[in-house]
């Protein structure tokens, strides 16, 4: 099978990669969660006339700079300005515009990049006004930031531990993945200098959280990539698939689902033995997901250096010339008109995803656009991812609890 046509999978072959993992029984049919609740106006932001759409935000993305200190092979930031960066007027800006929409005691704002520690002097700014602007409507800021941490100083881990900042490190792998993908603009591995930073982390933060990013060309070392990321002493992995324009196999995914097999019972061996260690995805029930469509847009929103506003971070990243996903700006107002689709997924669903019944959650619309030229259409690689990951959950699940009952594990 050409490894460019996954998109075509036949019915037969998706479910001969289902059997594959186990998938004895079919999810039931989905079912789609309520429609978005409708209001007139928020925060005294005039809608489009015939156009309804609530924003009862929770998150904020801050796209501080799309430049970046590292070349890294499969980043989601494409064709962008490297020399545009956020201003303070702007992030003031988008800070009052998500206080106004918050509906929640507590919302989350992400920086993100490019690199942003290369705006560190913004994000000084950035964050007391912040605070002072959410203490003054009682609501509560949970800071994170996503970085390939090789800029990290004691002045900025110090300045964030005293903001109870949440931070995401990118890390592949031991250094023959990491550097292969994870390089310098002149070409240089990254992964000794980001692995020797790791102690100076571990002073001010007990517990690193890490991302681990798997290319198709890397899925014969996973194991041993997760393993040598344990070994420098990350306690949370969130192990994803790059996925993007370029299409992995059906060969590449089974051999990507085997390996998560095996680095799922890896970690309840490593959790038996009492190191402090947690992944989500082997943490969860596999039960069917609780709605179709992704949150973005409906609860967040990105913003981009220059105050355009953005359902997410991924799409704000793609090429976008035509601003095809562009919602509006900071310094103006809101598209709610644009908004609307992703407010209303129960409509937008694809009528072919309202007939399967595998019940997943429509996928990432970035690369859903990327694959399908419909943001809201998943490709059959999506869905084949969502098969591997449910069937993973399902034998953690499996697992999770006869370790907890019996007693006999040789790790005990």
């Amino acid at each position: 099978m050409d490894d460019q046509t996954l998109l075509r999978l036949t019915p037969e072959e998706s479910e001969a990669l289902a059997e594959t993992f186990v998938m004895t029984e079919p999810c039931p049919s989905a079912e789609v969660a309520a429609k978005a609740h409708r209001a007139d106006e928020v925060s005294g932001v005039a809608e489009p006339a015939g156009v309804s759409v609530r924003l009862p935000m929770a998150a904020m993305e801050l796209n501080l700079t799309f430049n970046c200190n590292l070349a890294c092979d499969y980043c989601f930031v494409h064709n962008k300005d490297p020399q545009e960066r956020m201003s303070l007027a702007t992030a003031t800006q988008a800070i009052v515009l998500l206080m106004d929409h918050a509906a929640y005691p507590q919302v989350t704002i992400t920086l993100i990049g490019g690199e942003p520690l290369l705006a560190f002097p913004l994000i000084k700014q950035i964050i007391p006004y912040a605070e002072e602007a959410a203490r003054a409507r009682h609501i509560q800021i949970n800071w994170g930031i996503t970085t390939n941490g090789t800029l990290l100083t004691e002045e900025i881990l110090q300045y964030f531990a005293d903001h109870r900042m949440n931070m995401m490190l990118s890390i592949d792998g031991g250094p023959e993945t990491h550097d292969r993908y994870r390089r310098t603009k002149s070409g240089a591995g990254t992964w000794h200098r980001l692995a020797a930073l790791i102690p100076l982390i571990q002073q001010y933060r007990s517990w690193v959280v890490a991302r681990m990013t798997v290319s198709p060309a890397a899925i014969e070392q996973m194991v041993d990539d997760f393993r040598q990321i344990v070994d420098l002493g990350i306690n949370q992995v969130i192990i994803a698939p790059a996925q993007g324009a370029a299409l992995w196999s059906l060969k590449e995914i089974e051999v990507y689902g085997r390996n998560l097999l095996a680095i799922m019972e890896e970690y309840h061996r490593l959790k038996q033995l009492g190191y402090p260690i947690y992944i989500d995805d082997f943490e969860k029930e596999s039960g069917p997901d609780e709605r179709w469509g992704c949150h973005a847009g409906i609860a967040s929103l990105a913003v981009a250096p220059n105050g355009d506003l953005y359902p997410c971070s991924k799409l704000l990243g793609l090429a976008d010339e035509t601003k095809r996903w562009k919602v509006g700006n900071v310094h103006t107002s809101i598209d709610y008109g644009r908004l609307e689709p992703l407010q209303d997924t129960a409509q937008s669903m694809p009528a072919h995803c309202r007939r399967c019944t595998r019940k997943c959650y429509g996928g990432c619309y970035a690369v859903n656009a990327e694959q399908t030229g419909n943001h809201f259409l998943p490709s059959e690689e999506t869905c084949l991812f969502w098969v591997v990951t449910r069937e993973v959950q399902r034998q953690s699940s499996t697992m999770r609890y006869s370790c907890s009952s019996c007693g006999n594990c040789p790790a005990m």
